[in-house]
């Protein structure tokens, strides 16, 4: 019973809003009735305004690609990591990095080891192998390097490597 009121309650709130007035009165049975026709004991009510907020248009930005942008490729270096011991310099040490975005036409990846190219690499290898490194502290680098040799990006590490001693 009460979701019939409710819902004749709100189809008036809307149908007030199309066609006009609204009433209420009290029924034979003491039930308060909302109506659009007028009774004949009825007072039209005034319905508080509706309050609203329009719908906010979100518009999604237009972004050109552009070299530039595409140039903006990131490298890291995701192993090892930086302050990293490498315990045995005379086997060969594996370096792993990841870029944001794959090469483009003349971009290559090269890898140093204090300041020494040991590899390069236009392909989409992600892993570099290292012969061999003297012990001690050194610095190993990762560009991207593009077609005229100007690095667009470089990530840096430190790391020390021992020798086992005989």
């Amino acid at each position: 019973m009460h979701r019939i009121l409710l819902a004749s309650f709100l189809f008036a709130i809307c149908a007030h809003a199309a066609n006009g007035e609204i009433y209420r009165y009290t029924d034979k049975n003491g039930h308060t009735v909302y109506s659009d026709k007028a009774p004949k004991s009825g007072n039209p009510i005034i319905l508080p305004t509706i309050n609203t907020t329009p719908a906010v248009e979100v518009t999604e930005p237009q972004r050109k690609a552009s070299n530039t942008d595409q140039d903006k490729n990131s490298i890291q270096i995701t192993s090892p990591r930086d302050g990293s011991i490498i315990p045995n310099g005379l086997v060969a040490t594996t370096i792993t990095i990841s870029t944001d975005h794959p090469l483009r036409d003349g971009q290559q990846v090269r890898i140093r080891v204090d300041d020494r190219i040991v590899s390069t690499s236009t392909s989409t290898s992600t892993s570099f192998s290292i012969p061999q490194i003297q012990r001690g502290p050194h610095q190993i680098s990762a560009h991207i390097i593009d077609r005229d040799g100007k690095s667009l990006s470089k990530s840096s590490i430190n790391v020390t490597v021992y020798r086992p001693s005989n």
